[in-house]
């Protein structure tokens, strides 16, 4: 008898996971600890293990599906159970499966069908023997069209037209919306529908930041410490927001309560293979600056090689997003759900400005602070903003707010 293996629960509250990934298919010998699948959540992406060893017989869900907590997610035969089935290395009876994501399916005394986790689904939900449906696709595979016709009788009807959804044209290569881009698209829609954003723009001049920065870097690097602006910058940051706690803030619309967050979690936006991912400074304004160039590298380093750990995202109360040099001269940043605001830090160039009545050339640079304006007053905005200003044209001001 198969073993249904459930989706733990990943904790946080989380109910449901995206299936990004499998690493196996059906009819697989695995061990124990094998790698099963990755799924993720808006919180991190996990990496499942086999419980025990077996031979996978159904895989719940399709990649790009939502797999439900304490729900089947696969089943498993012990390999004494799946003795009568052929070894790994044997070619299975039936057509031949010509896409990784799909598997022919059946028991001993039963003959197998070609079709996708998805089209096994839909089949179980309209209670649709997969047996008594002619497969229209190549090698009899069964298609989700060929489950309309057996249900209804007659061909599926075509889909209308969506004005939104414009056709492919020849050569389009076309790609599926799921895993961690999907997520970004949700919660850049998101925060778009429900924040009223308006954006402030103002240019610093840190040609004195550019002097303790390099100094340091170059006495931190002995430590194998790399000091970048990202440190100062948080520091700046966290000073700013003690001032201005309406900035520390999010809006719970459900229950009509705006929540001051007394603990300052800054998230750092980080651009990976695979999209944009939040990774969080807990406490910063408990670190060091020294403190704060080590915690950045590690999370940088494991965010885009795909390692971030559960509790390294999620949960930030404020956001800082960069490019570095490729920052550009200003933009126009989204907040990051449910906080009500984020900064956008811009490229350091040096610019003519005057000074004393004369041109000179300083290094200047733009900042670009977005913020929801249903709980940020545009003065509200703009104080803090000069707050932050303040701090970075004067890095002895940061020094002076060190615990």
């Amino acid at each position: 008898m198969a073993y249904a293996f459930i989706l733990p629960d990943i904790g946080e509250g989380v109910v449901e996971a995206e299936v990004a990934r499998w690493f196996v298919k059906e009819g697989d010998l695995v061990h124990e600890d094998q790698p099963l699948v990755e799924v993720m959540t808006d919180k991190a992406t996990v990496t499942i293990p086999s419980p025990r060893p077996g031979r996978v017989t159904r895989l719940c869900y399709a990649e790009g599906e939502k797999a439900r907590v304490n729900a089947p997610l696969l089943e498993i035969e012990s390999e004494g159970e799946a003795g009568a089935a052929a070894p790994a290395s044997a070619p299975a009876a039936g057509p031949t499966p010509t896409d990784p994501g799909e598997a022919p399916q059946g028991r001993p005394g039963r003959p197998r069908v070609l079709a996708t986790p998805a089209v096994r689904a839909k089949a179980r939900t309209l209670g649709l023997d997969l047996l008594a449906v002619p497969g229209s696709g190549e090698g009899g595979r069964v298609l989700l069209e060929d489950l309309q016709k057996a249900r209804d009788g007659r061909p599926a009807p075509a889909p209308p037209a969506n004005p939104a959804s414009p056709p492919a044209a020849e050569g389009d290569e076309v790609l599926p919306l799921r895993g961690v881009r999907r997520l970004i698209a949700e919660r850049m829609a998101l925060s778009k529908r429900t924040a009223a954003h308006f954006t402030f723009v103002e240019q610093v001049d840190v040609t004195e930041l550019v002097k303790v920065k390099e100094r340091m870097a170059a006495a931190a690097e002995a430590s194998g410490v790399k000091v970048t602006y990202l440190p100062f910058i948080v520091k700046a940051v966290v000073a700013a927001l003690k001032k201005h706690p309406w900035l520390n803030a999010t809006l719970d619309e459900a229950r009509q309560e705006i929540r001051l967050r007394r603990d300052y979690h800054i998230g750092l936006a980080s651009a990976t293979p695979e999209g944009l991912l939040v990774p969080v400074l807990r406490h910063a304004d408990r670190l060091s600056l020294l403190d704060l160039a080590r915690e950045i590298e590690r999370l940088k380093a494991e965010t885009k090689e795909g390692r971030a750990r559960r509790e390294d995202l999620g949960g930030s109360t404020f956001t800082v997003t960069s490019l570095g040099a490729q920052g550009g001269l200003f933009a126009t940043p989204i907040i990051n759900f449910p906080e009500v605001a984020i900064l956008g830090v811009h490229r350091i160039r040096p610019t003519p400005v005057v000074r004393e009545g004369q041109v000179v050339a300083r290094d200047v640079l733009h900042l670009s602070l977005s913020f929801d304006h249903r709980v940020v007053d545009g003065q509200v905005g703009a104080a803090f903003a000069y707050a932050l200003v303040a701090y970075l044209e004067d890095p002895n001001l940061i020094f002076m707010e060190l615990v």
